[in-house]
């Protein structure tokens, strides 16, 4: 692979995680699935702009480039222009892929073309020595390795299915480890061994996420000075919403932010009787979202949407098409894989197409 040399003995890596070319998650309303691939792509290439701005010479990136293996002809021809962008600025690009098969994997095809230096395997131990700053840095994945005589410093890279998230990585083997594991971005000290979490620099589903990747200051005499840099292209606008008698009033609150963000995150807050739900019709704001180019994300924990009393004095009781996407969206966040993702996401169409038959009145999911 080619090798990164600094002549001023420092030297700046970016390590980024979450990517996902592809994906078009089944949590979605179908009319957003096709926005959030674009977005997803958008993040790649900002990424890697912000990192050659930032005069980074190494590109790191953890979890797969793609969502599906293997990927799509259209998204791996999506990834080989910013890729060559981060050719032309100098940064030597290794990225983690799926484990040896019969199927080439995307990332392969990139490292045969030229575009990414090396490729290694999410479960394998194998391990790659790249000189920076006058250190050798070994970038390992899987289960760790004994420190390679030619290494100065070890970066790992834990990738590993069989550990459990949110356990420390193991760090006697290496000096510096980098865990692309979790959600949010963050560095420690464990035994004297610098811990980094990547974070997620894509786009996700989680609202309270913020998307951003890490960067290491390597000096060969200072050490390794971790920063934070958040995705420019996928700063969210928020709005939030105590739920007024009038769902006409919620329509008229997000509809000027539609077109001018790329996503909107909107939380809707308080009690609220069902008619005013239905008059809001999130399914047709959801649709005009779309239309205008904008992601729209509804956080509905805070809000509680009561049903009409069939007598009077009776008691209102909670809306369940609410409750039961309420309870989707908490299941969705914790799901592990995709898989997961699609059966809570059919479960949930399943549950709305049962109501919507027995409930006279209009039920939006």
């Amino acid at each position: 692979m080619r090798i990164v040399r600094s002549p001023e003995g420092r030297a700046r890596l970016a390590i980024a995680a979450g990517f996902q070319l592809g994906a078009r998650p089944a949590a979605l309303p179908a009319s957003q699935r096709d926005l959030f691939s674009a977005l997803a792509h958008r993040a790649f290439v900002s990424v890697l702009e912000q990192a050659a701005q930032a005069r980074c010479q190494a590109f790191i990136c953890g979890q797969g480039l793609f969502a599906e293996s293997p990927p799509s002809l259209e998204n791996v021809r999506a990834a080989m222009a910013p890729l060559e962008l981060a050719r032309r600025a100098g940064m030597t690009v290794v990225a983690t892929g799926e484990p040896p098969g019969p199927a080439t994997d995307g990332s392969d095809f990139l490292a045969e073309v030229g575009l990414v230096d090396a490729v290694l395997s999410s479960q394998a131990s194998e391990s790659v020595v790249v000189s920076v700053a006058g250190l050798q840095i070994g970038l390992v994945t899987g289960h760790p390795v004994a420190n390679s005589a030619a290494a100065d410093l070890t970066i790992e890279i834990v990738t590993g299915e069989g550990e459990a998230a949110g356990s420390v990585p193991p760090t006697g083997l290496a000096d510096v480890v980098i865990d692309t594991r979790a959600a949010e971005a963050g560095w420690d000290r464990v035994d004297d061994v610098l811990v980094v979490t990547t974070g997620w620099a894509g786009l996700s589903l989680d609202r309270h996420a913020e998307s951003g990747f890490v960067i290491l200051d390597i000096d060969s005499a200072s050490g390794v000075v971790p920063s934070f840099v958040p995705t420019e292209v996928l700063r969210p606008a928020r709005l939030v919403i105590e739920m007024p008698a009038s769902g006409g009033e919620v329509e008229n609150l997000v509809a000027p932010e539609l077109g001018t963000a790329r996503i909107l995150d909107v939380e809707l807050r308080g009690r609220t009787p069902r008619a005013a739900w239905h008059e809001m019709d999130p399914s047709s704001l959801i649709e005009r979202a779309t239309s205008a180019g904008t992601l729209l994300r509804f956080g509905i924990d805070e809000l509680v949407v009561d049903d009409s009393p069939h007598s009077a004095g009776a008691l209102a009781r909670s809306s369940l098409l609410v409750n039961v996407r309420r309870t989707s969206e908490r299941l969705l966040a914790g799901a592990g894989d995709d898989n997961h993702r699609e059966l809570i996401a059919a479960a949930r169409g399943r549950v709305v197409e049962i109501a919507r038959r027995r409930e006279p009145t209009k039920a939006m999911s």
